[in-house]
C-alpha cells in the first residue's frame, strides 16, 4: 500500500522542479509532520507499547500522506530522500507486524536520516535538530548517573561540572532556537527552565559535597531530557 503511495508521489514531484534550498511552508510541515509522529512512536517502541506505536505509525502514514500532496514539485534529491525515507517506515510497519520491535524501533530511527542528509546538504535546520545535539551532549553528563557519584575524586568533579555546563549550553541555544510560539508554550518553558534550574543546583551540591543530591539531580536531568526529546526532538 505505502509503495504504490511512493509510487505515484515520485510522479507528482518529478512533475517539475523548485529549488531545493527554498523551504517552503508545505516542506515544514512535511518535516515537522513527519518528525513529531516518529518521535511518539520512538517513545512508544521504547517503552515496549507495542500497540500504541501502532497506532502512532498508522497516524505518521496517514499525516505523511496528506503533507505530501501539499508539497507540489521538487528536485531529484529530495525525491530520492522522501522514497528512502518510506522505505524505512515500511520496514518499521511490517517489522512491528512481525513482532520484531527492536527491528521496527531502528528502522523508524533511521527513516529520518535520509531526510536530515537532505537538509544538511542545502541548510535548511529544523527544530528538531537541535534537540538532538541536546540529547547527544546530555549524554556526557548523564554517563554520571549510574551510580552515586564519588565527589571524593576530583577528577568526577571536574567531570561533572564541564558536562553540565557544556549541557546548559546546549539547553539555552534550544531555547534561543524555539520559535516564539513554543518558548511561551507552558510546557516548554516547564521543562527548559526546569532543566536550567536543576543544572544550577548541580554546581550547589558539588560545592557542598554532596553525593546523594547531586545524583538525584542527575536522575531529575534525565527526565527532563527525555520528555524534551519525546516532545520537541
Amino acid at each position: 500500500m505505502l509503495a504504490r503511495w511512493l509510487a505515484l508521489a515520485i510522479v507528482v514531484l518529478a512533475a517539475g522542479a523548485t529549488s531545493a534550498q527554498e523551504f517552503t511552508p508545505a516542506l515544514r510541515t512535511l518535516f515537522d509532520g513527519f518528525e513529531s509522529h516518529r518521535r511518539v512512536a520512538l517513545g512508544y517502541l521504547r517503552t515496549d507499547n507495542t500497540d500504541l506505536a501502532a497506532v502512532e505509525l498508522e497516524r505518521l502514514v496517514e499525516r505523511w500522506r496528506n503533507d505530501l500532496r501539499g508539497i507540489g514539485a521538487t528536485e531529484r534529491s529530495l525525491q530520492r530522500s522522501i522514497a528512502d525515507a518510506e522505505e524505512h517506515i515500511e520496514d518499521s510497519r511490517s517489522a512491528l507486524e512481525k513482532g520484531d520491535a527492536d527491528k521496527a524501533f531502528a528502522q523508524l530511527e533511521n527513516a529520518t536520516r535520509p531526510l536530515k542528509e537532505w537538509r544538511d546538504a542545502v541548510g535548511i535546520r529544523l527544530f528538531s535538530d537541535c534537540i538532538g545535539e541536546l540529547s547527544q551532549t546530555y549524554e556526557r553528563l548523564d554517563m554520571h548517573r549510574v551510580k552515586t557519584p564519588d565527589l571524593g575524586h576530583a577528577e568526577i568533579r571536574e567531570a561533572i561540572l564541564k558536562a553540565a555546563g557544556e549541557t546548559e549550553t546546549a539547553v539555552r541555544r534550544c531555547d534561543g532556537e524555539a520559535a516564539a510560539s513554543r518558548k511561551s508554550d507552558p510546557s516548554f518553558r516547564r521543562l527548559i527552565d526546569g532543566m536550567l534550574g536543576s543544572l544550577r543546583q548541580m554546581r550547589d551540591a558539588i560545592a557542598q559535597n554532596d553525593s546523594g543530591y547531586l545524583h538525584r539531580l542527575l536522575i531529575e536531568q534525565r527526565s527532563f531530557e527525555r520528555l524534551l526529546s519525546f516532545r520537541f526532538g
